[in-house]
């Protein structure tokens, strides 16, 4: 895994624990939401404490998690490490984050209700 250092002090990137838990998440949804067939959505991420970006893409049934900034995303979602890997892992809801002013969104907002649609979906059991 690639390793950033930030304030001195190595951490692992993000991008990869997001990588590999917006893929299982997606994957488990899928059973349960046949409606991400036909989604043409992005969603960009920024780690406020990091410097990182990534953003997921959904398309064609399909989801890609790429590291760097997206031209034209539906939304872009700002937050720590620490609650962004909170989200990804169930541990936080993401509107509870977004109410707790721990998490910042611009774009569509109301789109990102599908994001969390799809986080429940994929994080149930």
């Amino acid at each position: 895994m690639r390793q950033i250092v930030h304030r001195g002090v190595q951490v692992m990137a993000l991008f990869e624990k997001a990588k590999e838990a917006f893929e299982k998440i997606f994957e488990k949804a899928k059973a349960s939401l046949p409606e991400l067939s036909s989604w043409n959505k992005v969603y960009q991420f920024v780690v406020e404490d990091t410097g990182e970006e990534f953003y997921v893409e959904i398309s064609n049934g399909q989801i890609k998690v790429v590291q760097g900034k997206h031209p034209k995303p539906i939304a872009t979602i700002v937050a720590s490490s620490d609650v962004l890997e909170k989200i990804i892992s169930g541990q936080l809801d993401a509107m509870a984050a977004f109410m707790k002013r721990q998490m910042k969104i611009t774009g569509n907002v109301l789109d990102t209700m599908n994001l969390k649609k799809l986080l429940d979906a994929g994080l149930k059991g």
